[in-house]
């Protein structure tokens, strides 16, 4: 797709789109939601999916310049390398159409020019689909030519060109990227194919299952990228109904926390024989009798990681049965029909990278649930307002000085949300709230009753938002202690009969961060057991703030506020700010972290440059707390 054309800048300053840019701009279609439901209509939404949350990472995390050019014949974006003046660039530069206007700068540099900002804060939602790299550009004289800007890979190439980025590193992103995209369109795809859920008929796995789109703002949001010695994963890949596997480890190998074996058994009792045309007496037998649970510990397996215990551990005993499961919206935490009586979920290693990290148990974690699950009710003790809490009673992992190797053959027991719900509550994944249904309506306005009004929609966030701070953090201001409440670990409890959050779930513990000195002195001088070298051990209570404003309010509120419509009127910010001011006294530390005119970001990208994601980087960003509408932005 090309276009050129020559136009001169008025008199007062201000700069035109192009003539063809401009009829391109209005030509192109905007919305991804409108796209054919068709493979390329599902093609081109995926990789559109994936370039806006990418550029939105790199503009957010500084990585290029990017300027808004609101024209009086369009609306769009100019991203640079930040190295020419606004109206002057010659040539490789990306131009992108915008939706909605994103957060700018309150000092403009490039002030000679009264309609063009640069941006400092974009979303994804305020993008459209055009997408373009330039051969010619001077917005000045009006010339700009260009050509279609194809996918997310082609974008990471020219910003690794830009930054003399590491090729290698910038190449292992781009096939994550790739996978995110192989992955989002078979996604689209089958979502074709589903019913819309009902408050009345879902069940809580319903929700598990129903995500389509995933993270909202990561780029590898639906990456399935698994790696050796696990063989590359088809797109049609069953990753939601299982059969687990099993396999025997010798006692003394592991580290067992718990009363792990007593709390599995009705897994291994139900557990069926595979059946090979080899030895049919097998299907006589079961798995007990295939072991000596006074030698030996059984652990169950997900099926997709199997290449990975036999060739990393051959010492693992492969037993031939395997049992039922149901997997949740995390992917390797799965439900066995065999645990539905006691309540019980399990969470497996799978040697697969989804968004920042690879999918397996860690060391920590699993020493940290039982210990954590056990200090927990005095924790909370005084909160009456307090989360229902998934604890993890029991864990088992290899006894293994690396933890690099130990984190593969692991497993940790914890509690069902929905066994903690009260009767006639569903416990909803807050992250399914906020997908989209094929045609770009939201799950919370559609599948929950009575919310086609603005009216309802401001109920509802106003009692969800009470709920969730009331909930998370007075444990934060009392004891410097910090669930990692994103969308994915937090499941609200909603009424079937009012549709109206009751309360909330909490579900793992490997993202927590606690201030121990804040924590020992409110808990009678206990600490908090942590093995050395974790994560989650808080230098400052401003890591504390960071991690729970990053959770509830960038990853959780945000997304919610959206999702509501309630977010470029500024109409939903206020009610948040409302109730926060409602929880946290202005006079509290926390008031002030999370009141900062700029906060930080967790910076996906430059995580991924870095090879991190246990240790943070952080970017600085306009407070979206102080958001006041699309005109007026952050102020």
């Amino acid at each position: 797709m090309t276009a050129s054309a020559t136009l001169q800048t008025t008199e007062d300053r201000i700069l035109a789109a192009p003539e063809s840019l401009g009829r391109l701009l209005a030509s192109q279609l905007t919305d991804p939601y409108a796209l054919p439901k068709d493979s390329d209509g599902y093609a081109r939404h995926a990789r559109f999916a994936t370039m806006s949350r990418l550029l939105t990472c790199l503009v957010n995390e500084r990585l290029v310049t990017a300027l808004c050019v609101t024209a009086t014949n369009a609306k769009f974006l100019i991203v640079t390398s930040g190295e020419n003046d606004c109206g002057e660039w010659s040539t490789d530069s990306l131009v992108f159409q915008l939706r909605h206007r994103p957060i700018l700068a309150s000092v403009n540099p490039h002030g000679r020019w009264s309609n063009v900002h640069q941006v400092s804060m974009l979303d994804p939602e305020d993008l459209g689909l055009g997408a373009w790299c330039t051969t010619k550009l001077n917005l000045a004289q009006g010339i700009w030519d260009g050509l279609e800007l194809p996918s997310p890979v082609d974008l990471m190439h020219t910003v690794g060109r830009w930054r003399q980025l590491d090729q290698a590193a910038v190449d292992e992103i781009c096939s994550e990227l790739v996978s995110s995209m192989t992955h989002q369109e078979h996604a689209y795809a089958l979502q074709e194919t589903q019913k819309v859920l009902d408050l009345q008929a879902a069940t809580a796995m319903d929700w598990e299952q129903s995500l389509t789109e995933g993270h909202a703002t990561h780029p590898m949001h639906r990456a399935r990228h698994a790696l050796p010695p696990l063989d590359p994963l088809a797109v049609d890949t069953e990753f939601r109904h299982l059969r687990l596997r099993f396999v025997a480890v010798p006692k003394d190998m592991m580290v067992v926390e718990g009363d792990y074996t007593k709390l599995i058994m009705p897994l291994l009792e139900s557990a069926t024989p595979i059946i090979r045309s080899d030895s049919p007496s097998a299907s006589q037998k079961l798995l007990l009798e295939s072991v000596n649970l006074h030698t030996d510990v059984v652990i169950p397996v997900h099926p997709l990681h199997m290449s990975a215990i036999q060739i990393r551990f051959p010492f693992a005993r492969i037993l031939d049965f395997d049992a039922e499961a149901e997997a949740q919206a995390s992917l390797r935490t799965v439900s066995p029909r065999a645990l539905e009586s006691s309540g019980l979920d399990i969470k497996l290693p799978l040697g697969v990278k989804t968004s920042s990290a690879l999918r397996t148990v860690s060391t920590y974690s699993a020493y940290l649930g039982p210990r954590l699950t056990r200090m927990l009710p005095e924790i909370l003790a005084n909160n009456p307002n307090s989360p229902l809490v998934s604890g993890e009673p029991a864990s088992v992992i290899l006894r293994n000085s690396d933890p690099d190797s130990a984190k593969y053959l692991a497993c940790i027991l914890r509690y069902n949300p929905q066994s903690l719900c009260s009767n006639g509550d569903v416990a909803v994944v807050a992250a399914a709230l906020t997908e989209r249904l094929s045609d770009g309506r939201s799950i919370v306005c559609t599948s929950l009753p009575g919310m086609d009004t603005q009216e309802t929609r401001v109920d509802f966030l106003r009692v969800y938002v009470q709920k969730l701070l009331q909930a998370f953090l007075p444990p934060i201001i009392t004891h410097g202690f910090a669930f990692e409440a994103h969308q994915q670990n937090t499941l609200v409890c909603i009424s079937k009969r009012t549709g109206m959050p009751t309360g909330f779930v909490i579900r793992d513990f490997g993202g927590v961060m606690v201030h121990m000195e804040t924590f020992a002195s409110a808990n009678n001088s206990v600490a908090i057991p942590m093995l050395p070298n974790n994560s989650t051990t808080a230098e400052s209570m401003e890591e504390v703030y960071g991690v729970a404003y990053h959770t509830l309010i960038q990853c959780q509120i945000h997304r919610l506020v959206r999702a509501l419509d309630l977010h470029y009127s500024g109409i939903g910010w206020k009610i948040v700010r409302e109730e926060l001011a409602a929880v946290v006294p202005r006079s509290n530390p926390l008031w002030h972290a999370w009141m900062e005119k700029e906060v930080l970001l967790k910076s996906f990208v430059t995580m991924k440059l870095g090879g991190l994601y246990r240790n943070y980087v952080y970017s600085k960003v306009p407070n979206i707390l102080l958001y006041q509408g699309e005109r007026l932005g952050v102020e």
